[in-house]
Order: C-alpha cells, then structure tokens, then sequence
C-alpha cells in the first residue's frame, strides 16, 4: 500500500464524515423549521385568545366615564329636588 493510496482513503473517510454530518445538520434544520411554523401557529392562537384583554383598559375607560357622569346626573337631580321641595313648602 502507498502512500497515495493512504491519503486517498483518509480523504475519502474525511469527505464520508463531513456528508454524514451535513446530513444530519439538515435533517435538524428542517425539524427546527418545523417546529417554528408550529410555534409561530400557537403565537398568532394565543393573540388571538388574548387580545380580548387588551380591550379591558378601554371598557375601563368607559366604565369611569358612565359613572361620573351618573354622579353627575345624580348631583343635578339632587339639586333640582332640592329646588322643588322649597318651592313645595311655599304653598
């Protein structure tokens, strides 16, 4: 055996080794494409799920303006009773 066929083989090992594990680097690759669709499907779910919450800081918001403007209301009705029953006892 000579030398010439050594370095062959070696380079023939080295160049099996390297296809072997660029293989299995795809084959990983594509399971991590995979399962990132798969992530980026249970994303968009949960915002959907989720976006709901965010709508209770304006339902809040309208909350806080339907009750002054009952305190309001309740304010003004009291001051007009208030006028009428002095002009009740007038009588």
């Amino acid at each position: 055996m000579s030398y010439w066929s050594l370095g062959f083989g070696i380079g023939a090992a080295v160049v099996v080794v390297v296809a072997v594990l660029l293989i299995g680097i795809l084959l990983v690759a594509r399971k991590i494409a995979g399962l990132a669709a798969t992530a980026l499907a249970v994303a968009a779910e949960i915002e959907k799920a989720t976006t709901p919450i965010w709508a209770i800081g304006t339902a809040n918001g309208t909350v806080e303006d339907i009750v002054r403007t009952v305190k309001s209301v309740e304010q003004r009705v009291g001051a007009l009773a208030s006028v009428l029953e002095g002009k009740g006892s007038g009588r």
